[in-house]
């Protein structure tokens, strides 16, 4: 029997990423997957809830699939993910060209709810917390690099933050199936393996034996020989000399942190709920930059959030300007449903928030530039992705600090290393001539 079609269209974070290839993994007995979503039978949006942004990202995307509805009357349309989890009633009652709905802990249920839909023609919906990801096949996008979650759910309650409700408590995979899954992929020639996790630093939650992320770290680099091990995200409150020191010594572990300071003033970080302050993390900071020189560090910022005064501003961009991040994520404070921050007073005005969000902006483009001009005429190892999108005669690939370089060859070198010495910078890479 020929097999229908799946695409699946997602949104948001590298988690979101993961769960994508896990859910078209549990479904390739029944669907053959297809980046053409004209050719699908059944199409899946995966989304975000982060932001109102993306939750407006979501319903727009929704229009724009009108037509394929129109054109193929047998078309099952799914949506998974944070807003699923966060909105499955109300998606279905507003949106009548989603048939099923499925949260981010249900995604092993979509082949039941595809039949409960063609044998009854109602909408469905599943927002469980039943599924046990680690035990379904994975159908991944790269056959270099991998995303291997460690666990899921958030147990921090930042103020500002929805993921808890719809990602759920911490809850940790065993060791064994962690060690299993990254043994295969590097026997299957994967070259960098990205542990995945809402706070990875608090891995071990629940498991017991005494069970943490370095010593997860310190298991994985023996097996990941000849190859990288990145991860993300990491929360400063929990940031340990035991995880820099597995980090200084252990030879997989790349030179990259992302660790989001979000505010740099003690006070809005209390109303967050973030759980440390400047200097402690600045504390965590410096250890890290005396142990690792090249390090990489990248973060997360958010401006405007509710009671931010000139001078907790001003706090913040000293503390970008003084980590002298390689790069930032930065955010203008976006209310979300049912959490504390959501009725926090001191709310601030649209246009003054887009003025500081510009100034932390135009601050951070001008250090990410100084940090890449500071690569000129250093030879670095490259892991070579494949060819560059911009320019398909040169090769692109990443340093173990994940910036991407761009380089001529004559030769495809695709999964492998090479040495590559760099020439120039530009706004967001490299470019530099392969060494023989």
């Amino acid at each position: 029997m020929e097999k229908k079609k799946l695409a699946i269209i997602t949104l948001g974070c590298q988690m979101n990423k993961s769960d994508s290839e896990w859910l078209a993994g549990t479904l390739t007995e029944e669907y053959e997957y297809t980046e053409d979503k004209t050719e699908a039978d059944f199409l899946v949006v995966n989304t975000c809830a982060v932001r109102d942004k993306a939750e407006h990202k979501f319903f727009s995307l929704l229009g724009t699939l009108r037509p394929l509805k129109a054109a193929n009357k047998n078309l099952v349309i799914g949506v998974a993910g944070c807003m699923a989890q966060e909105h499955g009633e109300m998606i279905v009652q507003r949106e009548p060209l989603v048939d099923i709905v499925f949260g981010t802990r249900a995604l092993d249920k979509a082949h039941i709810l595809l039949r409960k839909f063609e044998e009854t023609g109602r909408p469905q919906v599943d927002t469980s917390y039943g599924s046990e990801y680690e035990d379904f096949p994975v159908r991944r996008e790269s056959a270099l690099s991998a995303w291997v979650p460690i666990m899921r759910g958030c147990g921090n309650h930042c103020s500002y933050c929805i993921v808890p409700s719809t990602r759920g408590p911490e809850q940790s995979r065993p060791i064994s199936n962690l060690l299993n899954e990254v043994s295969a992929l590097i026997a299957q020639g994967y070259r960098e393996i990205t542990l995945l996790g809402q706070n990875v630093n608090s891995y071990g939650v629940g498991l017991g034996g005494g069970v943490d992320f370095p010593g997860l770290l310190r298991q994985m680099n023996p097996i990941a020989v000849d190859a990288r091990i990145r991860f993300v995200t990491s929360h400063p409150k929990d940031l340990s000399d035991s995880l820099i020191g597995a980090m200084t010594e252990l030879e997989s572990v790349c030179p990259y942190l992302h660790l989001p300071i979000q505010s740099g003033s003690d006070k809005i970080l209390e109303l967050m709920k973030r759980g440390y302050t400047a200097d402690r993390y600045f504390d965590r900071v410096d250890k890290l930059r005396e142990r690792i020189p090249d390090l990489s560090l990248t973060s997360d910022v958010i401006v405007g959030f509710p009671g931010e005064s000139d001078e907790d501003f001003e706090a913040t961009f000293r503390a970008v300007e003084r980590a002298n991040y390689d790069n930032i994520f930065l955010f203008k404070y976006s209310p979300r449903p049912n959490t504390p921050a959501e009725n926090l007073p001191g709310r601030i005005p649209a246009k003054l928030a887009q003025e500081r969000f510009d100034r932390v902006m135009t601050l951070q483009k001008e250090i990410t530039a100084k940090r890449l001009a500071g690569w000129i005429g250093r030879d670095v190892e490259v892991l070579v992705d494949g060819p560059s999108k911009r320019d398909t005669e040169k090769m692109c690939g990443r340093t173990p600090q994940n910036i991407v370089v761009n380089f001529t060859s004559g030769e495809d070198f695709t999964g492998r290393l090479v040495r590559v010495k760099i020439t120039k910078s530009g706004q967001f890479s490299l470019h530099g001539d392969i060494l023989r």
